[in-house]
């Protein structure tokens, strides 16, 4: 969620008084009107999609500063024509009584200092109330009530409840690269790894800065960082370089021996991942499929390969669901078995279902409806899936 979303009614509001008592309606796009007409849209600048700017957009037009549109452009009709998306509304979180109530029974009296066990309590109050407000989407709330925890431990916060501490900085950092407020995460990143603790301990971090490098287009110093993380684990791990078609092979041959003729089902009833480490270092993976489809695509399949092999030797957790979508899409593409790469879309799903997955739906459903099943179904079939996904990753 931006938090500048929050100014767009104010932003509207503003425009419309200032147009008040003018014509716009020619310059409005109505959803589901065709945009082919020259004569109407020569003298309109157009965004990046071709539709025509509307100072006071209805469902489907766009703001004079938006990057994009909210809609498609078909290329089966004509690029002329406007294909618009069903509207999505997102209740924005109703957390004010939560934040209300946590506030006011944690707030530290300065005249009167707190005992440790009272620093204790009122910070892990502001630590559960902020992950709280962090799982509802309010990241701002969540930001403010991480730093609220952070004050009442004190300048000796480390001291009184290092473990309490370490998440109050680590989610703090989390929701403060959310919110782009970056000099807060990066002094909260710095703070976490000048400790002297276990690798274990950082992850929540490193998993932040590597989005952030990923955020600024540092996609090699993502991978440097991601591959570093997983030799501190004591996992296996790759060099940041292409990868030949020989390895890909043998990569190939590897997985597939493992893999067997095991169908969807059998793969989603796998056991549960439960090795911490083995977690991490396929969170790393799947963070640094992000960075080598970008920078380094021929390593892209040994990624893929390790993490499938992980999953069968060790068990499935929510990165799974990255792991067999993407192993679909490259029996669809690369080694031309569709309907083998459809099976494996179809166990990613089943592994959707289990309990803890929210993270990783929107983008599962997106690479299996978008990348996979194209290749044996009908295109259209794909579009209220990935309507469905679009609605999922909002919320």
């Amino acid at each position: 969620m931006n938090p500048q979303d929050e100014t767009v009614p104010a932003v509207l509001e503003e425009r419309r008084s200032q147009r008040s008592g003018t014509d716009v309606e020619e310059s409005k796009i109505s959803v589901g009107v065709s945009v082919a007409a020259e004569d109407s849209c020569e003298a309109l600048e157009v965004d990046t999609l071709g539709i025509p700017y509307d100072e006071n957009p209805e469902p489907g037009g766009v703001l004079p500063d938006a990057a994009r549109s909210v809609g498609g452009v078909s290329g089966i009709t004509a690029p002329s024509h406007y294909i618009p998306l069903n509207q999505v509304c997102v209740p924005a979180p109703a957390l004010s009584v939560l934040n209300e109530e946590v506030i006011s029974t944690t707030v530290v009296d300065r005249e009167h200092p707190a005992s440790d066990d009272d620093r204790r309590a009122t910070a892990r109050n502001s630590l559960r109330a902020g992950l709280a407000a962090q799982e509802s989407g309010a990241f701002d709330s969540a930001a403010a009530l991480f730093s609220l925890g952070r004050k009442q431990l004190g300048g000796d916060g480390w001291e009184v409840d290092g473990e309490t501490m370490l998440k109050l900085c680590s989610e703090g950092a989390h929701a403060s690269y959310t919110i782009d407020d970056f000099d807060t995460m990066n002094q909260l990143i710095d703070e976490v790894l000048g400790r002297d603790t276990s690798v274990q301990e950082k992850f929540r971090v490193y998993e932040v800065k590597m989005l952030v490098e990923q955020t600024l287009g540092n996609y090699h110093k993502s991978i440097e960082l991601g591959f570093d993380v997983r030799r501190q684990l004591g996992l296996p791990t790759l060099k940041d370089r292409p990868a030949s078609v020989l390895s890909i092979m043998i990569g190939y041959a590897k997985t597939s021996r493992a893999l067997g003729n095991r169908t969807a089902e059998e793969l989603a009833n796998l056991p549960t991942l439960t090795d911490e480490r083995i977690i991490m270092g396929q969170r790393m993976l799947e963070l640094l499929e992000i960075s080598c489809y970008q920078a380094q695509p021929k390593m892209f399949p040994l990624l893929i390969f390790l993490m499938v092999r992980t999953s069968l030797e060790h068990g499935i957790n929510a990165s799974s669901c990255d792991a067999f979508a993407g192993l679909g899409i490259l029996l669809c593409g690369g080694f031309g078995n569709p309907k083998r790469g459809l099976e494996m879309a179809r166990a990613a799903e089943l592994i959707l279902e289990k309990p803890g997955m929210n993270r990783i739906k929107s983008r599962t459903i997106f690479v299996c409806e978008g990348l996979i099943r194209h290749w044996t179904e009908p295109l259209r079939s794909t579009l209220d899936p990935l309507l469905g996904g679009y609605k999922i990753g909002l919320e």
